[in-house]
């Protein structure tokens, strides 16, 4: 389920932002960046933070291998993203 104030609580500089992703991931925008946008001050910026050291932190793996694993764990959960 997601939450109508995602898709349209934003403020208008993220409404632009998100209508140019939204043509370009098939008339959506994902739904992490949502979510990251949103109240951005509060949480969205910390959360960012916490994905980028997880994803990007010290690792054996290429940036490339980290993003394959990502994409098809999500594939596995039938995330759309």
């Amino acid at each position: 389920m997601r939450l109508h104030i995602l898709e349209n609580g934003h403020r208008p500089l993220q409404k632009v932002i998100l209508s140019l992703m939204k043509a370009t991931f098939a008339g959506h925008a994902p739904g992490p960046i949502l979510v990251m946008s949103y109240r951005r001050e509060l949480f969205g910026k910390y959360l960012a933070r916490c994905f980028q050291e997880g994803m990007r932190g010290a690792t054996e793996w290429s940036v490339g291998e980290v993003e394959l694993f990502a994409a098809f764990v999500s594939r596995l959960n039938e995330c759309k993203y």
